[in-house]
């Protein structure tokens, strides 16, 4: 009879499909979790998954324009372009300006259409808007002497330009772009050298001039007298050379030094063109300032 045995080693039949049940069956059961394992993402089973930060997040995130209103965002353009024609004169663009306030082109000429508009904004700015009416008034107050007068004009009006940005940008305009430095230059021929050459006629006894010649040889002293002031920014910011710390002291002695020669010279110039005719030098009346400047008058006469 045949031998149904299997053969001797071999598992019987049915262990074997046991065997193969069970092997089937663990690696789904490796892929459950448990109470102690960890997911994939890191996260307990019982808890929710970890999401990792996305890539975009990790990127630099650049800061957003400021909003501002209408007033101070055109403010803030103005002094922008005040510090930058200050530094770099007004060969600077107005696409720098934009790029160094973080804005774009588009937006600024929102403001300022050209770059022409910008430069007569920044005119205003530095040199109208800081412009005080009241210093007309101070050289006319024929109630004080014409010295105290000038020494609390000039010592003002230092304050007014003794400044970085002045210097500098009147400097730059006067070499790219002149109609800056003769809009301002003829406002204070106007409204203080020919104040200040009249009320020198008054308080000195100076005949009036005859000529356009005269006027302008009154105007060119008191000018020569008035740059002294501009000049000693000049030494600060654009030959870094150091000025005098006392600026009251030395605007003093400019204006002492001024009257004490121009009215004398100013008056002798008169004689010699006729103005008083044939008078003889010891006949003319005295100076209005008495003093040192009547004696000067009167020694340069005699040395005549």
């Amino acid at each position: 009879m045949p031998d149904d045995r299997a053969p001797t080693g071999a598992p019987p039949r049915r262990s074997k499909l046991i065997f193969l049940a069970h092997t089937a069956f663990v690696p789904r059961m490796a892929a459950i979790p448990g109470p102690d394992m960890k997911s994939i993402d890191g996260a307990s089973s019982g808890g929710k998954r970890e999401r990792r930060p996305a890539a975009a997040s990790q990127a630099p995130v650049r800061p957003a324009t400021q909003r501002l209103s209408k007033e101070a965002r055109e403010q803030q353009i103005v002094q922008k372009a005040i510090q930058l024609f200050a530094e770099r004169g007004f060969q600077v663009s107005t696409h720098e300006i934009a790029r160094a306030l973080g804005i774009t082109q588009p937006l600024l000429y929102n403001y300022f259409p050209t770059k022409e508009a910008l430069v007569d904004r920044v005119y205003d700015e530095v040199f109208v808007r800081k412009w005080d009416p009241m210093w007309e008034e101070w050289l006319s107050d024929a109630s004080k002497p014409l010295a105290e007068r000038l020494k609390h004009y000039l010592k003002d009006y230092a304050q007014y330009i003794l400044r970085s940005d002045w210097i500098r940008i009147f400097i730059s305009a006067g070499l790219t772009r002149q109609g800056i430095n003769q809009r301002y230059i003829a406002r204070l021929r106007e409204h203080h050298f020919k104040v200040i050459a009249r009320e020198m006629r008054k308080a000195y006894d100076i005949p009036e001039p005859s000529t356009e010649e005269e006027l302008e040889d009154e105007l060119e002293l008191i000018w020569s007298m008035h740059s002294g002031v501009f000049y000693i920014g000049m030494r600060k910011w654009v030959y870094a050379l150091s000025v005098p710390k006392n600026l009251d002291r030395i605007i003093d002695m400019r204006v002492d030094a001024f009257l004490l020669g121009a009215p004398a010279v100013l008056r002798q110039a008169r004689i010699a063109t006729g103005e008083q005719g044939a008078a003889a030098p010891s006949r003319r009346p005295a100076l209005a300032n008495p003093g040192t400047a009547s004696r000067q008058a009167g020694s340069t006469a005699g040395g005549r």
